[in-house]
Formats: C-alpha cells, sequence, structure tokens
C-alpha cells in the first residue's frame, strides 16, 4: 500500500471528501488527486502535514509500519490542549468538552482547523 492509499485509507475513515482534504492540507484539490492517485510523490513538509491532519507518524504513510501509533489514553487530553492553544477564542463554546469521546474531540478539532482555513482565502 503507497502513500496515496494511506491518505485515502484515513480520509475516507474522517468521512472527508478529497476536496476537503485539499483545504485542511492547503493545497490545490488536483494536486491531491494526483498524490492519492500515487501520480505525484509526496514532499517532505506534505508528509510532514499528512502525518499532523491525521496524527499518525511518518513511518505509517511511508508503509514503513502498519502501527498507526496512536496514544488513546493520551490523544483525548492532547486534542483538548489543541484546541485551547490553536483556537482560545473557541474555550467558552466548549466547556463540556471534557464529556466527549477523544474521536469526537478530535473531529471537533479538525472542523475548527478547516473552518479556520477557508476564511484565510
Amino acid at each position: 500500500m503507497g502513500i496515496g492509499d494511506r491518505i485515502i485509507q484515513l480520509r475516507e475513515a474522517k468521512q472527508w471528501s478529497q476536496k476537503e482534504l485539499a483545504k485542511i492540507a492547503q493545497i490545490n484539490v488536483s494536486v491531491m488527486n494526483r498524490i492519492e492517485a500515487g501520480d505525484r510523490p509526496v514532499r517532505g513538509e506534505e508528509l510532514s502535514q499528512f502525518a499532523s491532519i491525521f496524527e499518525v507518524s511518518t513511518d505509517f504513510l511511508l508503509g514503513r509500519t502498519d502501527e498507526v501509533e496512536r496514544n488513546t489514553v493520551d490523544e483525548k487530553q492532547h486534542f483538548l490542549e489543541k484546541i485551547q492553544e490553536d483556537f482560545p477564542e473557541a474555550d467558552l463554546m466548549f466547556n463540556d468538552l471534557a464529556s466527549f469521546s477523544s474521536e469526537d474531540i478530535q473531529d471537533v478539532y479538525d472542523y475548527i482547523k478547516f473552518k479556520k482555513s477557508q476564511k484565510r482565502k
């Protein structure tokens, strides 16, 4: 399984379209399409960015390991801290995040990041 296949797998697990992922990654949709198809190599900075977006290791994306390498115990706290650091203005809206699952908290973080990226354009 190549990098493009792994990106597709991770993107589909989040139920994102190619267009949504391209916006989050701040790359052109046609570039995203070529990366997923394996028609364009992933550059170093893009590899790091995709690993960050999906919270996986670059080794996982490169196919060096099949272990996603997520720490589910610390994942919830990690995303709570990321929301507080990256989006301090959202703090009042999310007083009840402690009752969310780690997956739900990650979805909230990813959605805020996506919506903020739309406003930059």
